[in-house]
């Protein structure tokens, strides 16, 4: 227990350490998108860190336990996903420069118009609304795990850590907690991965590729590759990079990161399932954790596992608050510029809170993953085709809302999976491209 404590102090020191350094001499400009100038190795700390979180360990160790090393088609997708992303990132870095956009609504507003920003606003909060309910539920169990303390009082414990250094300085708290939480990630991973490796016999049909099946596949390729083209927390990183150079390279760095890490912490699930071939595969990441690991070792990985749980947590809880600062900007002239971080810090605190109560009540951590994935796939379409075409605002809006209907009706009737969050992309491609024609006969027949 004293050496949890430890662990678990300097890891608190630490990142409230860095926030109160980021809050010096901090302007308006570096709370809100860390000045627009981050470059070297934390563009691809940030970038990577926002994706290897609790939320996708949780759900990619529960498929690593039910189908084996066949559930690195997630970390392959991911990767194929940034590389994606290089192509168009510097393109849309300019526009958003030239748009003065900190958000990813906030850039559709200006190229699609006042509605669509509204709706990518409401499809991305209510993403990302479930995405920190997921990381806190993680955080959570994880807390609870290391100390003798209730899971409520643990999950309310990760949202005042994550406010401690947000409110003190932002995005740019973000950026510089990311490049730390990258770098423990990593020893994290190679250390429980290598003694785990040495300790147990795992069978070799656990390494077979296909295990996962085509469809499962089609859909992990689908969801981690189109889904990172239209995460508005890379979005708002690509903002918030310093030039084209930087970027690029922060990209590419990125998908080979997140695959080896992928690869390496892919034996802890393997591990688990070998040890404990009967408990709940959405809690293999903490009994692998937990369970599994010898004294010194345990104390040391649960702490930085729990670091890792709130790695994105903080990034989220920015991201969602800025989008609703900046749509009060846009959308009225109440509000001025600087007005701006009092706003964010307190839509923060509001985020954050419910995101909390939410994940105290309800722990269905699948449900939510492919719930915020099937959300995230539906804004596909709009993103992909605003790069090469001049989309129909209607068209846009009313595909979007079909996509959102076809999301509950699978939530409704519990068959989010793999293969069935997807369907949110053709029906959205689909319903896009049929309204883009109606709408363009409409005008035409009105002209």
């Amino acid at each position: 227990m004293t050496l949890s404590i430890l662990f678990f102090l300097l890891y608190i020191g630490i990142v409230v350490v860095i926030g109160i350094i980021s809050a010096r001499k901090e302007t308006e400009e570096d709370f809100m998108i860390a000045g627009r100038k981050v470059q070297g190795i934390q563009v691809a700390a940030t970038m990577s860190a926002g994706f290897f979180d609790g939320a996708t360990l949780s759900i990619y160790l529960a498929y690593i336990y039910l189908y084996g090393f066949s559930a690195i088609w997630l970390f392959v997708g991911i990767a194929i996903g940034f590389l994606l992303v290089r192509k168009y990132a510097w393109k849309i870095k300019q526009k958003a420069d030239e748009f003065k956009a900190y958000s990813m609504p906030e850039y559709f507003f200006r190229v699609l118009g006042k509605s669509n920003g509204l709706m990518f606003s409401f499809f991305l909060v209510l993403q990302f609304f479930l995405l920190l309910i997921v990381n806190l539920i993680i955080s959570g169990k994880v807390l609870s795990a290391i100390f003798p303390i209730p899971y409520f009082l643990a999950v309310l414990t990760s949202g005042v850590i994550i406010l401690s250094y947000l409110l003190l300085a932002g995005f740019k708290a973000v950026v510089r907690t990311d490049f730390f939480q990258m770098t423990i990630m990593f020893i994290m991973s190679l250390s429980v991965a290598i003694w785990l490796f040495g300790k147990t016999n795992i069978p070799i049909a656990e390494f077979n590729l296909g295990t996962l099946g085509i469809g499962n596949i089609i859909g992990f390729l689908f969801i981690a590759g189109f889904g990172i083209m239209v995460a508005p927390d890379l979005w708002q990183r690509i903002f918030a990079t310093k030039d084209e150079k930087n970027l690029k390279r922060g990209l590419s760095y990125s998908a080979l990161i997140l695959l080896i890490l992928g690869i390496v912490i892919s034996v802890v699930g393997l591990a688990t399932k070998q040890f404990f071939p009967s408990i709940l595969p959405e809690d293999a990441l903490v009994t692998g954790f937990s369970q599994l690991l010898p004294f010194g070792l345990k104390e040391f990985g649960m702490v930085l596992l729990y670091a890792v749980a709130l790695s994105s947590s903080d990034t989220v809880a920015f991201v969602v608050a800025s989008i609703f600062t900046r749509d009060l900007k846009n959308y009225s002239v109440k509000y001025s510029a600087e007005s701006m971080p009092k706003l964010t810090r307190f839509f923060m605190i509001i985020f954050i809170a419910l995101a909390a109560l939410t994940a105290i009540f309800y722990q269905n951590i699948l449900a939510l993953g492919f719930s915020l994935a099937s959300l995230n796939l539906a804004l596909f379409p709009v993103v992909f085709g605003s790069l090469y075409f001049k989309l129909n605002e209607r068209a846009v809006f009313w595909s979007l809302v079909l996509g959102f209907l076809s999301i509950i009706v699978l939530f409704v009737i519990n068959q989010l999976n793999p293969q069935n969050a997807i369907i949110s992309l053709p029906v959205v491609l689909f319903s896009l491209l049929v309204f883009q024609k109606l709408f363009k006969i409409e005008s035409l027949s009105t002209a």
